[in-house]
């Protein structure tokens, strides 16, 4: 009688946990969310520049992206949440790239391409 009470007890605890993850989202990762973290860790000059763009910007953590040994900051605003304002249309979604020149990061280029280019 011990036995089964016992087995009992040890499946509704592992249900119970099961439950608790779904219901807080189960494995998402809180960098897969749209957060201003993801905006306060650009350089100064970047952020400055979305800022601009978007009084309270939150991104995911796609957002943006380094190339060529951190000298290159790659945003894709398909990424940013702004509100109801939105930075794609039909030629695509706003990508900009910074270059780091001088310790500084200045806009070297802004186009449109299909998210996730």
């Amino acid at each position: 009688m011990f036995r089964p009470l016992c087995y009992l007890i040890a499946f509704v605890a592992v249900a119970l946990t099961e439950i608790q993850l779904f219901a807080k989202g189960g494995n998402m990762r809180s960098e897969d969310r749209y957060e201003p973290q993801h905006i306060e860790s650009l350089p100064p000059e970047v952020r400055q520049a979305v800022i601009r763009l978007c009084p309270t910007p939150r991104a995911l953590h796609s957002f943006a992206s380094y190339a060529n040994n951190l000298q290159e900051v790659v945003l894709h605003f398909e990424h940013l949440y702004c509100g109801a304002k939105t930075f794609c249309g039909p030629s695509g979604c706003l990508h900009q790239i910074f270059v780091s020149s001088g310790g500084h990061y200045r806009l070297s280029k802004s186009y449109y391409a299909p998210e996730g280019n």
